[in-house]
């Protein structure tokens, strides 16, 4: 009944998550970007764009599901350089602080409406976290929702960029003379770094309409900060490193579908890229050589999500080089389970079923378990549920079953529901210790978890980043599993009365038997491996199946009185070795269904001449091919053929070799008794005994040389064989080469004998 319940519990999880519930694919978008618009900014009134903005082609990621990606960039002087200036002229301290000021005074102006619209205040940003907490507006919360934590790295950055123009500015403003050159210099060094701030700050994406939007432009005018540089010192001023932000947005995502992207960006070749000055957010994968960036485990679950990157560079932005900026990569996995799972979900009952499972979860997170712990006990409350389920539906059949075969009901159930656990005490024992175990995970080794949502998206997501926290819950799921078992067994004892505990179990002499039985098996299906191992079978599953049988560890469980334990270990591999002996049985039909046509196809390969790869034999079934040439190669020994390398090969064998090898094969079969061997005139072995031998040698070379003479007289040139015939028995002389074997054998034998060596040596005639 537990194997039971526990099979159905795997085959729905494996039912759900594990067939078609999951799809992944790779985009394959060769060739490069294609850029759609390009816009900008002029912040210094000469005409002429700082801040360009590049909008490159959208792609289709899952066409029928409306995704697709489209790269933005925002490029912008990062750095400015300037010349040695020229100190000629006097300085005009007080019109270039006039400069700084108005410049100052309308950067601060526009960064406090933008602050106004964000509905954020610096004084509480002081990490990306605090930042995000603080900014409460609408147009911040839709910021949240398509950039997620880069969007707070960017508000912090937004504020350590302006904390560093109100230094300098001030800094700038208290300037009350420049009585050196070096002076002059200094102040026209923090003029310009003030312009270098200016123009990074005016290509962010917290004011672009195509990646965050919140903001309008600040008013950054550089003409009033190059003015001010002009009055202190002439120099010329230009940029020497830009910074180039990166978005690439995601559009057509919806929750109603599970989807995560993988995506790889690789910034153009052509570009000489800071690799150092690579500013990489929380979440992007970063690899230098070659330069690549990514993000894995995008969700695609909201209307439009953005990802940004930027790296600094000494290359100022040319159309040729960004329209050579290659494709992303993307990889797509739907999770079809969580789809299924959602649609599932939607159904009144089974929300109320998940909302008690919430309820459990929150119950037990508010007192301070932990959020893994909390996760195990919702589980182990849905565990809780199926399982009670599965008991009614089982009983209900069962009593079913009785009415109709007109049983009594009490009892028919008593016998199909039993036997009751005799060892109920390991089973609590084990329970409890599995949640013990759990409680001591969630208290000393996992870090803390915030609760979240408490959807089954969120869940994977914090279990997969959080393994020690995810094993904890399994381990509670486990123990209340365990601890079920014990209760469910009660609950029949209360259903069914004192009968049911006084059912018989499993008893030490059925376990006896059924282990003997078992071993009997186990023992016989090795013999038949190994038989079919040496025919050239591939039987490595069979054999792991045969290991796996834990004989002595059976003996044990009965020995010490687990008999309900033992039973269900003897009946479950007694149950694979039933089932390997059928599969077995099939690989045998298999190979003497189809063996003769096999045989013919390997036989006129090898007529063919030439070496012969197995993979050309296409008619054999590859499972099949290595023991079909192996049997083949065993029964026609007299071609003298190997397998090496996967190929068919013929083997040199010389005329000794092969006369010894086919007479111990002949000796083996009974077919001879005794032999005499000759090679070049030479005995060169005699089976008789020690005393016979001498004379044994002699009779059959005074044969040959007599048998010779003969042959000579009918203009015969050599012997082929000739026999010696007596009353029981009979002598053979088989000449091959320098080689002349002469056979003992029984007279009724000596026609097999000579087919046989004909056969085994391929003599013709």
């Amino acid at each position: 009944m537990i194997a039971m319940r526990l099979r159905v519990l795997l085959a729905i999880f494996a039912a759900l998550l594990l067939y078609g519930c999951v799809e992944e694919r790779t985009l394959s978008i060769s060739g490069y970007e294609t850029v759609e618009g390009v816009s900008g900014i002029d912040l210094d009134g000469d005409g002429i764009n700082d801040v360009l903005s590049y909008q490159f082609r959208s792609i289709a990621i899952d066409q029928p599901l409306g995704i697709s990606i489209a790269k933005y960039a925002s490029v912008a002087a990062y750095s400015y350089s300037f010349t040695e200036p020229s100190y000629l002229a006097p300085a005009d301290l007080a019109g270039a602080k006039a400069k700084i000021a108005e410049f100052d005074a309308a950067r601060k102006s526009g960064e406090a409406a933008c602050l106004q619209r964000l509905g954020l205040s610096f004084a509480s940003c002081n990490d990306y976290t605090s930042c995000m907490e603080g900014c409460g507006s609408d147009s911040c919360e839709a910021a949240k929702a398509v950039g997620g934590d880069a969007f707070g790295f960017e508000l912090l950055s937004f504020k350590d960029k302006s904390q560093e123009m109100d230094r300098l500015a001030s800094e700038l403003a208290s300037t009350q003379s420049l009585p050196s050159q070096d002076d002059r210099k200094e102040f026209i060094r923090k003029t310009v770094r003030l312009m270098a701030i200016s123009s990074d700050m005016a290509g962010m994406n917290l004011f672009s309409s195509s990646t965050y939007g919140t903001c309008g432009p600040v008013p950054l005018r550089l003409d009033l900060l190059g003015q001010s540089a002009q009055l202190v010192g002439t120099t010329e001023i230009a940029p020497d490193r830009y910074r180039y932000r990166v978005s690439e947005i995601i559009t057509g995502g919806t929750d109603e579908e599970h989807i995560t992207l993988f995506i790889q960006d690789t910034p153009p070749v052509a570009m000489s890229i800071d690799e150092l000055s690579v500013d990489i957010p929380q979440g992007v994968i970063y690899q230098k050589f070659p330069l690549r960036v990514g993000w894995e485990n995008v969700r695609a679950d909201s209307p439009r999500s953005v990802l940004t990157y930027d790296f600094t560079s000494p290359d100022a932005p040319q159309d040729t080089i960004l329209s050579r900026w290659s494709n992303p990569q993307v990889d797509e996995r739907n999770v079809k389970f969580f789809t299924i799972f959602s649609m599932f979900a939607s159904n009144p009952l089974v929300s109320l079923f998940t909302g008690a499972s919430k309820s459990v979860f929150m119950l037990s997170y508010s007192l301070g378990l932990g959020y893994f712990t909390a996760l195990g006990a919702a589980a182990a409350f849905i565990m809780y549920i199926v399982l009670l389920l599965i008991l009614l539906i089982t009983g209900l059949y069962h009593a079913l079953r009785a009415y109709m075969d007109r049983k009594d009901i009490r009892e028919y159930l008593i016998d199909k529901m039993g036997p009751p656990i005799t060892d109920w005490r390991s089973y609590v024992g084990v329970g409890a210790a599995l949640i013990i175990i759990c409680f001591l995970l969630n208290a000393f080794y996992i870090r803390p978890t915030d609760v979240g949502q408490f959807d089954l998206a969120t869940i994977q997501l914090k279990a997969i980043s959080d393994v020690p926290g995810a094993i904890s819950s399994i381990l509670f799921i486990l123990g209340a599993y365990t601890i079920y078992i014990v209760a469910e067994d009660r609950l029949k004892g209360i259903l069914f009365g004192e009968g049911y505990f006084q059912a018989k179990g499993a008893t030490k002499e059925e376990n006896v038997a059924s282990l003997s039985k078992l071993k009997v098996l186990s023992d016989n299906l090795k013999t038949r491996i190994d038989t079919l191992s040496r025919t050239g079978m591939d039987v490595k599953e069979e054999y792991s199946v045969l290991i796996a049988v834990p004989a002595d560890r059976l003996e044990q469980f009965v020995e010490i009185g687990k008999q309900n334990t033992a039973k269900s270990l003897i009946d479950f591999h007694m149950g694979r070795l039933e089932e390997m002996d059928k599969r077995i049985e099939q690989k045998v039909s298999i190979m003497e269904e189809n063996w003769p046509v096999w045989n013919s196809e390997i036989e006129k390969a090898v007529d063919q001449g030439g070496e012969v790869p197995v993979e050309t034999l296409v008619s054999i079934p590859m499972q099949w091919r290595e023991w079909a040439v192996t049997k083949f190669i065993s029964e026609h020994r007299a071609r003298h053929l190997v397998l090496e390398d996967n190929r068919i090969k013929r083997r040199t064998v010389s005329v000794e070799n092969m006369v010894n090898t086919t007479l111990a094969d002949l000796k083996r079969e009974g077919l001879v008794d005794a032999s005499i061997i000759l090679h070049d005139g030479k005995v060169l072995s005699n089976s008789f005994s020690r005393g016979n031998a001498t004379v044994g040698a002699v009779l059959y070379l005074k044969l040959s040389g007599f048998a010779q003479a003969i042959a000579r007289k009918f203009g015969e040139e050599e012997v082929k064989r000739f026999v010696v015939m007596g009353r029981k028995s009979a002598a053979v002389s088989l000449p091959s080469g320098k080689t002349s074997p002469l056979l003992f054998t029984e007279r009724g034998k000596l026609k097999q004998l000579i087919e046989q060596w004909k056969t085994k040596t391929g003599e013709q005639g």
